[in-house]
């Protein structure tokens, strides 16, 4: 049966969601990474890139005590 997941945040930083996967992964969640590229132009072509952090919905409020502990970067 496969689990629901749910976006847990976001980093700006791809080294920093690797390290907080593995901060999760560490603590027993399974933790997904998942970069996107987005296009925020208006006048000028400019590309935001957002790391997002997936985790099973039942591991959600854990996984956010862990986040909030470790990572002064971490958004909700």
């Amino acid at each position: 049966m496969k689990e629901n997941k749910v976006i847990l945040g976001e980093f700006e930083d791809e080294n920093y969601a690797e390290i907080a996967k593995r901060d999760l992964i560490t603590a027993g969640i399974k933790a997904n990474v998942r970069k996107e590229i987005m296009d925020n132009s208006t006048l000028y072509s400019q590309w935001t890139e957002r790391v997002k952090i997936f985790v099973p919905t039942t591991q959600l409020e854990e996984a956010r005590k862990i986040m909030t502990t470790r990572f002064v970067a971490f958004t909700k």
